[in-house]
């Protein structure tokens, strides 16, 4: 069934070839779909790819900094940042800038995600009652590698990615980094930094935290006794339930 699958798919194959060179070209003219000015950047994880001027890319992508965009240089689309745009993470005020920040209280962030590794400019609250720094970040997804003036987060997102990727295929550490070393670049692979030391502290972290969640633990009332956390397993021996009480486990 397999095969011939693939003899039906092959006389398509030039179809499929010819549409996937075409959206690597920009579209005709080369103008923005909001306002109609000169496109410049266009972003490749949005369906359709659509084209922006700086402003509209901009307004566009507040809710998504963590996108990935590409400028036309008028001969090619090369990689390219949303913080070129002058797109700002807002911390606190829901994502809305602070009043009480002034523009030198921006810092730049090393944000790991599934979509690779982005450096974004993020300005933090700034309030008298304004919360520290790396408890903004938690805020918004984003898990700081120290809370001693934090300079690399995880997204929430890859952490989970991680843990799955642990539990079912078995991915290290190393190698689930140098994946994401690799979508970022697949070329300059020298040129990603290097946090897969990081990666492994705060996944450790991450994963105590989940199971705290899942257990339902808060704060320190209802700690209880050494192995809470484990999951309760029908299949291991469980005197009393599923074996003799009197029976030797050691035998």
């Amino acid at each position: 069934m397999q095969n011939d699958y693939i003899r039906e798919w092959l006389p398509q194959k030039e179809d499929f070839l010819r549409i996937l060179l075409d959206s690597e070209a920009p579209p005709l003219p080369h103008t923005c779909k909001i306002h109609g000015k000169d496109g410049v950047y266009r972003c490749p994880d949005c369906m359709h790819q659509p084209l922006l001027c700086t402003d509209c890319c901009h307004s566009m992508y507040v809710a998504h900094p963590l996108h990935r965009v590409q400028q036309w240089t008028g001969d090619f689309f090369e990689d390219s940042a949303l913080h070129m745009t002058g797109l700002q993470l807002h911390l606190s005020h829901d994502g809305a800038p602070c009043p009480s920040t002034s523009a030198m209280g921006s810092k730049y962030l090393t944000v790991i995600n599934v979509t690779g590794v982005h450096f974004v400019l993020s300005q933090p609250c700034q309030c008298v009652n304004a919360e520290s720094y790396h408890k903004q970040l938690l805020h918004a997804k984003l898990y700081p590698s120290t809370f001693d003036k934090p300079s690399t987060v995880f997204t929430f997102l890859v952490l989970d990615d991680f843990l799955r990727d642990n539990v079912e295929c078995g991915t290290s550490g190393m190698n689930y980094y140098s994946k994401l070393r690799r979508v970022t670049s697949s070329v300059f692979l020298h040129l990603v930094p290097d946090r897969y030391r990081e990666l492994l502290q705060v996944a450790q972290q991450w994963r105590l935290l989940k199971l705290l969640k899942w257990s339902g633990y808060q704060g320190n009332s209802n700690h209880s006794t050494k192995g809470d956390l484990a999951l309760f397993c029908t299949a291991c021996p469980q005197p009393g339930i599923n074996l003799s009480p009197q029976d030797n486990l050691d035998e």
